[in-house]
């Protein structure tokens, strides 16, 4: 379904409200897990001039270019940006050493096989480091809160920045990474309130603004900037 050509996505969970959030480039509506289908269609009418505006903002905000994936190239890691170093090797992979994400690509690979390497060394080391600080953050806070998460994973959501099941299981989008210490800290405190408050009540936002007393801006900068780093 589009709606003034955003893509909508509807998520159910226990929640008692309903409420609409552009993340991306996509309209995410956020409803009771039991509300009809019907009644979603009649608050995305109702919410029509809201959308309209939002769609307007996105237009306004310079399209998003792919990378080329060369040498010299800046790629963003907790908020730095570091350059890109591509040199042959045997010891195939990307590290971040002396300032420069290295990535060591086989000479034998070459064209599009060699950019596709490139591409998907980047991603493992990003994803490895992904979940490796971002377990360290959630061993952090979890304490902090006063909760025990069942386990942490990553994963590439394409709306969203990270979940939280019944189960206890809390999922983070590992493009997360990219951004600064406190925005990544906002979403493991944000993910891991919800193992509280499985909803966005103000006794949920309360808990968040506890451990996040900067919360509002850091969500702020997700909604602005979160798509460059998807």
């Amino acid at each position: 379904m589009e709606v003034l050509g955003l893509r909508v996505e509807v998520v159910r969970s226990v929640r008692r409200t309903a409420g609409l959030h552009i993340v991306g480039t996509d309209l995410q509506v956020r409803v009771p897990e039991h509300l009809e289908d019907k009644r979603v269609a009649e608050i995305l009418k109702q919410k029509r001039p809201w959308i309209r505006s939002k769609v307007a903002e996105l237009k306004r905000v310079p399209p998003h270019r792919s990378k080329e994936l060369v040498s010299g190239e800046s790629f963003p890691y907790l908020g730095r940006n570091y350059r890109l170093k591509i040199q042959d090797g045997h010891q195939v992979g990307v590290c971040l050493s002396g300032g420069y994400l290295k990535a060591t690509i086989r000479s034998s690979e070459e064209g599009e096989q060699r950019e596709s390497r490139i591409q998907q060394y980047l991603q493992n080391w990003y994803r490895s480091r992904a979940l490796e600080r971002l377990q360290e953050k959630t061993d952090r806070y979890a304490q902090q809160i006063g909760v025990s998460p069942a386990g942490v994973s990553v994963r590439n959501f394409k709306s969203r920045w990270g979940s939280c099941d019944k189960q206890g299981q809390v999922v983070f989008n590992w493009n997360i990474i990219k951004a600064p210490h406190a925005i990544a800290d906002y979403v493991v405190v944000h993910e891991l309130c919800h193992l509280i408050h499985p909803n966005h009540s103000k006794d949920f936002w309360q808990l968040v603004g506890r451990h996040d007393t900067s919360y509002p801006e850091h969500r702020q900068w997700l909604k602005e900037k979160g798509t460059g780093l998807l």
